[in-house]
């Protein structure tokens, strides 16, 4: 109980300190005036954090991607033998082939995107926000198609014929997804990468094809990438960079109004004195902690656990749209914690209907109530005809950041495209720890680490009604002795 109570009372005798900072004669002395103002500035530094979160981490993306593979609408880095851990980002995914560019409306104009078939896609701003999805859930229905991106400034005539989408930001995100195919030997990632390849992006005013800049879609697989973003003062840096080269207009106005008051506004240099400086230290390393809280309290959220007093998976996209909506306000604390370990969002991402989309349950705890260490050995029973009409996978990732655990397995991943075991019944178990388990196959086995604690992502591809309706429920994870 004296475990418990410590905190409590600590942070008790912190907020009396404030409350009871002397005013003599109702003016505050100058020690209680820097407290104070220094506290504002701290809690103002935390939310513009928070808030800040989806533009700095893809800053963080196209900037560690970019630094390896060079800038320009025509550079398409692709990971043609699958992500592993190697790309150090929030969430990523091993069952399927990933591309990601970074494109310039300021500097290259509208952009004309030839979209490949077979693609499970979007394109977005800098803030996250979906332009539109791109392949299976969008215009083109998966069959290809063109689309055009028009800079938030532009004034210009709108050409007919293409998907046309006006983004809010200069920088836009394009992120294409290809599903690999199944071979005798497990998945196959020859089709989904030829598919990629077919991308072709030029600027609308080059009119010919001989303008245009050759595609270059470099193997991004194995490459050392950092693409995190920072956990120190150098957030505020990248968020102002970023606010000065946007429009105004992009953030809405009460963030501006918080990014004021810590010195980031537009037009101004950021230059906080040395006490600010060490201020936005402390505020960047206390921000992300409080979204790593959040994301293990699944009573902060309403509909946070996909089976209450049944089970410990969670829905990280809990009561809100794609771009983070509840009933016609912002859930601030479902994207921050959101964005705090994954990155990317769009319509077909959150669509809730049979066959459609895709659903993402996580889990932290086991069976217990326990949260997973990488010491122990856990197994997973899924029961038989796993609910995913494309496929199915479970991903072990650090808890922190989401980023791949690191274990010496060419992916930290089991998916239904693999030869993995099967039960007679036609159930699965998949075993987690750091050795594998005596007499289990090795196809049902990810390693975890000694000292290190793992989060579990299990994917559904194209989620059917039996998930839906609760039918079927994929047991908890059960520690094994």
């Amino acid at each position: 109980m004296a475990a418990v109570l410590a905190p409590a009372l600590a942070q008790d005798a912190r907020w009396d300190n404030l409350a009871n900072a002397p005013f003599p004669n109702g003016y505050p002395t100058e020690e209680t005036r820097t407290l104070l103002l220094d506290e504002l500035y701290f809690q103002r530094a935390v939310q513009v954090y928070l808030s800040g979160l989806p533009a700095v981490n893809m800053l963080a993306i196209r900037d560690g991607s970019e630094a390896k593979f060079g800038s320009g609408h025509n550079i398409l880095p692709v990971w043609k033998k699958r992500m592993d851990a190697k790309a150090i980002i929030p969430t990523p995914n091993a069952d399927v082939i990933y591309a990601q560019s970074y494109l310039d409306l300021k500097k290259d104009g509208p952009l004309v995107v030839v979209a490949p078939p077979g693609l499970i896609g979007m394109l977005t701003d800098f803030w996250q926000r979906a332009l539109t999805d791109v392949g299976i859930g969008g215009p083109d229905k998966g069959q290809g198609g063109v689309y055009l991106l028009l800079p938030p400034d532009y004034d210009g005539p709108v050409p007919s014929g293409y998907n046309t989408f006006r983004s809010p930001t200069y920088n836009v995100f394009l992120f294409w997804r290809a599903p690999m195919t199944k071979g005798p030997n497990g998945p196959e990632t020859a089709q989904a990468v030829a598919h990629i390849e077919q991308t072709l992006i030029y600027p609308l005013r080059a009119g010919i094809p001989s303008e245009w800049k050759k595609m270059q879609f470099p193997d991004a697989s194995g490459v050392p990438l950092n693409m995190m973003y920072p956990r120190d003062a150098t957030f505020f840096d990248r968020l102002a960079q970023f606010i000065e080269y946007e429009p105004v207009a992009s953030v809405d106005p009460f963030l501006r109004g918080m990014m004021a008051s810590i010195g980031i506004v537009k037009g101004q240099p950021f230059k906080p004195d040395a006490r600010h400086r060490q201020i936005l230290e402390k505020a960047a390393q206390v921000a992300p902690r409080i979204a790593d809280a959040l994301v293990v309290s699944p009573d902060h959220f309403q509909g946070r656990l996909y089976y209450p007093g049944k089970r410990q998976w969670f829905n990280a996209y809990a009561g809100v749209d794609d771009k983070f909506f509840s009933n016609g306000y912002l859930n601030l604390d479902v994207q921050s914690t959101f964005f705090t370990g994954a990155y990317s969002s769009a319509p077909y991402m959150n669509v809730n209907a049979p066959g459609i989309g895709a659903r993402y349950p996580a889990a932290v705890k086991d069976a217990d109530g326990d949260y997973f260490v990488g010491d122990r050995t856990y197994r997973l029973h899924l029961p038989a005809n796993v609910p995913a009409a494309l496929f199915w996978s479970v991903t072990a990732y650090k808890p922190a950041d989401g980023s791949m655990i690191e274990n010496g397995q060419p992916f930290p991943s089991i998916n239904s495209m693999s030869k993995i075991a099967q039960n007679a019944d036609g159930s699965y178990d998949l075993y987690f720890g750091p050795q594998l388990p005596s007499g289990k196959p090795e196809s049902n086995w990810i390693r975890t680490n000694p000292g290190e604690g793992f989060m579990l992502a299990l994917r559904l591809y194209g989620a059917t009604m039996p998930f839906y309706d609760q039918s079927w429920i994929p047991d908890d994870i059960v520690k094994m002795q």
